[in-house]
């Protein structure tokens, strides 16, 4: 009996601790933060998602709280946040107007502010986010890439569906890993040069009408996203030596010259351009492509299309939408 008593009181034990801990109260709105609810010192993650919440307050004594959920809410300002422990800030689809009270976050590596009605990028510096690793801006209304030079701890950044028509303002950015720009208005890779440790980059949905050198220093580059644009060919990839998938799906491609050059392509993404020479894609093509897209081009009407791509490639394992089968 008494072995039971021990393990009942350290269930109770562990609930009591996981309940000061940890509080979702997801999709229960309430009038303010704390309202009904206690906010102990012991807090380490809050989520409050979609909770009709209109401010940020009553928790800026959590000393130990490390993650922060407020999406989806109709919150206008960034204030009274806690800063010593805190390491993840999500503040997703609100209201906020302007990047305002980022000070001290000496822990803090991520940063989520997409779908707010943010103008420009500002009071984002290295002395108030040493570390931070992670910035999300998707789904604002920002017209320039500015002020985020001292960042040089960033390895993941998002800016898709702005109003950018220019890449600027990234070259201090060293470490980063990846880069989204897509849905925006950007005529010209440029300005990524130094961005050396670049493995993940889209530019999808934007206004490119050729590749040009922008990406030839990035040779780390694993995975490159260029849909949704007027692109016309292939030029411009061939120091890319370390490139596994390329979606260039919905471009004006007439032509896979240059594609040969990439012996570790993996996937390659070429539906709904112009390319209609058969021969030309078994030359350009690695024989160790695993899923090929090219549904919607004048090359996927010929009648044994499938057949053909499938002999062609021996290692091919999907095909379009399909998967491939072999006897």
């Amino acid at each position: 009996m008494s072995e039971i008593k021990e393990q009942q009181e350290e269930e109770q034990q562990e609930i009591q601790e996981s309940t000061t801990t940890f509080l979702d109260l997801t999709g229960q709105p309430h009038n303010f933060i704390g309202d009904g609810y206690d906010l102990p010192e012991t807090l380490t993650d809050i989520d409050l998602t979609n909770d009709k919440l209109t401010k940020i307050e009553n928790i800026s004594h959590l000393k130990n709280l490390k993650k922060l959920c407020l999406r989806q809410n109709l919150i206008t300002e960034i204030q009274d946040l806690p800063t010593e422990s805190i390491q993840e800030i999500d503040l997703y689809d609100n209201r906020i107007t302007e990047i305002k009270n980022i000070k001290n976050f000496n822990q803090l590596l991520l940063l989520d502010l997409s779908f707010n009605e943010i103008r420009l990028i500002e009071n984002l510096t290295h002395q108030d986010l040493p570390v931070l690793k992670e910035l999300f801006l998707a789904n604002n209304k920002i017209t320039t890439i500015e002020n985020l030079e001292t960042l040089t701890t960033l390895k993941n950044l998002e800016l898709g569906s702005n109003r950018l028509r220019e890449i600027q303002g990234l070259e201090t950015l060293v470490n980063l890993e990846s880069l989204w720009l897509g849905r925006n208005k950007i005529t010209k890779i440029q300005g990524l040069e130094t961005l050396v440790n670049l493995k993940i980059i889209s530019i999808q949905n934007n206004r490119l009408e050729e590749i040009g050198d922008g990406l030839k220093t990035l040779v780390h580059l694993e995975e490159l996203y260029l849909s949704y644009n007027g692109i016309k060919n292939m030029d411009g990839l061939q120091t890319l030596k370390s490139l596994k998938i390329i979606d260039l799906s919905a471009n004006k491609i007439q032509t896979l010259v240059g594609l040969d050059q990439l012996p570790q392509l993996e996937e390659f993404w070429a539906n709904d351009n112009l390319i209609d020479n058969m021969d030309n894609i078994e030359q350009q093509i690695t024989k160790s492509i695993k899923c090929l897209y090219f549904e919607r081009n004048p090359v996927a009407n010929h009648t044994q299309y499938r057949r053909i791509f499938i002999n062609m490639f021996p290692q091919l394992i999907q095909l379009d939408a399909t998967r491939v089968k072999r006897n």
